[in-house]
């Protein structure tokens, strides 16, 4: 556990750090430091960032980050990259947040696991762990375990199928063990739940303003929840930040905290080997379905 409440933003990618910097101060956290190595952004990007949002230190060099920041949040969208930061970050004794997904590689997803169990200050993912609605429902129905659940929202199948997979862990709970793909594509997938539901993850080709969505049908209905994506960021900084800052018991366990992650990458395996049930503790650790460098040259801002 760390002590204080300074941030730094590590990467400035995506929309993501826009977004988080008024709600941070919000939860009365300091964001004290921007760092960008120009993987997406332009030269200089970081010093109009930090002029425009009030930030006053722009680093060049992630071995500063322990000396301004207690907490790093570790938003580059090259999740190869994040990973390795995260890891020194954590060696040098300064709590991560890494945006979703957490990590590419089988392997890397296990030894992020491994530390957070250790004890070491690690968080993040998909804010939709998060989302206001599922958290609702989950809180509110006492039935049977639902029948079937659909999830779903469009872009890549890891940067987005990771949000899709984790809505289905906010409205069943962890406790996913197995995937399979329904397509060859990646982005169609099942998943296999200890409570007894099948979950069918629908991620669709990039689409603006395609939403996020969960459609639930329990003995007494059906329910269709439709996340707002304003509202997910607040309530997500708001229970990690509480974890890595002030010592609040952590929201999941470190092997659920990787559970989507590892179930969109055993629905690539799926795919690879012809639609067959992969169990997500059988995956190879050096299995990856997609580079992070590459998704990185591709991406364009605002998308994140």
């Amino acid at each position: 556990m760390t002590s204080g409440g300074r941030v730094a933003l590590v990467e400035l990618d995506t929309s993501h750090p826009a977004a988080f910097v008024p709600l941070l101060r919000e939860l009365g956290r300091e964001v004290t430091a921007v760092l960008d190595s120009g993987v997406v952004r332009p030269a200089g990007y970081a010093e109009e960032f930090a002029a425009e949002y009030g930030v006053a230190r722009v680093l060049t060099d992630a071995a500063e980050l322990p000396e301004v920041a207690d907490v790093a949040l570790l938003l580059g969208c090259d999740w190869d990259r994040r990973y390795r930061l995260a890891l020194n970050l954590l060696d040098a004794g300064t709590a991560v947040l890494l945006d979703k997904p957490l990590a590419g590689r089988v392997g890397d997803l296990r030894e992020l696991a491994r530390r957070a169990e250790a004890g070491q200050p690690i968080s993040g993912g998909s804010s939709l762990r998060c989302a206001p609605e599922a958290v609702a429902w989950r809180r509110r129905y006492h039935g049977p375990a639902p029948s079937s659940v659909l999830v779903g929202c469009a872009g890549h199948p890891f940067y987005y199928g990771v949000h899709a997979v984790s809505l289905a862990q906010a409205v069943l709970g962890p406790g996913f063990t197995a995937a399979r793909a329904l397509d060859g594509s990646g982005l169609r997938g099942l998943l296999r739940h200890t409570g007894g539901t099948e979950v069918v993850v629908d991620v669709r080709p990039p689409r603006p303003g395609y939403p996020y969505h969960a459609t639930i049908v329990t003995e007494s209905g059906v329910e269709h929840l439709r996340p707002n994506a304003g509202g997910l960021y607040k309530p997500f900084l708001g229970e990690v930040l509480g974890q890595l800052l002030d010592g609040a018991a952590a929201p999941y366990s470190p092997t659920a905290l990787v559970e989507p992650d590892l179930l969109v990458l055993a629905v690539a395996k799926s795919a690879a080997d012809g639609g067959d049930w992969v169990a997500i503790d059988a995956l190879d650790d050096v299995f990856s379905g997609w580079d992070g460098a590459e998704f990185a040259a591709a991406y364009r801002a605002p998308a994140g």
